[in-house]
């Protein structure tokens, strides 16, 4: 496929598949009509294209990307050290989900408190015990 059917499939434009691919995102795509400038681009380009706009919209950059397609395409790599690099970077993934599962509890709870009509001079949430937070209670 030439890079504006690439480009509309994967969502993004002709500027940002040349991007990827002077980035070294994107394998360099093949001209088999040596008479024009046009640029095939595999099936293969287009799932790499969909895999990078994914994982952008997680929050990794270019450079994270770049790691990891860096890794899967070493032939020099033994299959063992790609494995182990691979799940180093699962292992970012998972502490990152647990970060922004954190980041919408405590925007969840902001949420709350502004659809209460809490402010931030009302008084500590109430703990499960109805101790105020942050105070602790005498027992008789």
């Amino acid at each position: 496929m030439r890079i504006g059917e690439i480009a509309s499939r994967a969502g993004v434009s002709r500027d940002t598949v040349r991007f990827y691919e002077r980035m070294g995102l994107l394998s360099e795509a093949t001209q088999p009509h040596l008479s024009n400038n046009y640029k095939e681009y595999s099936p293969v380009a287009l799932r790499r294209i969909e895999l990078i706009t994914h994982a952008k919209a997680l929050g990794f950059t270019l450079k994270q990307i770049a790691e990891v397609i860096g890794v899967w395409e070493q032939d020099a790599l033994a299959p063992a050290k790609k494995q182990l690099l691979i799940r180093e970077k699962i292992r970012e993934v998972e502490k990152k989900a647990q970060s922004l599962s954190l980041l919408r509890s405590a925007l969840t709870e902001a949420l709350s408190k502004v659809e209460s009509g809490c402010t931030d001079e009302d008084p500590a949430p109430r703990l499960r015990g109805g101790a105020p937070a942050g105070r602790v209670t005498q027992s008789a």
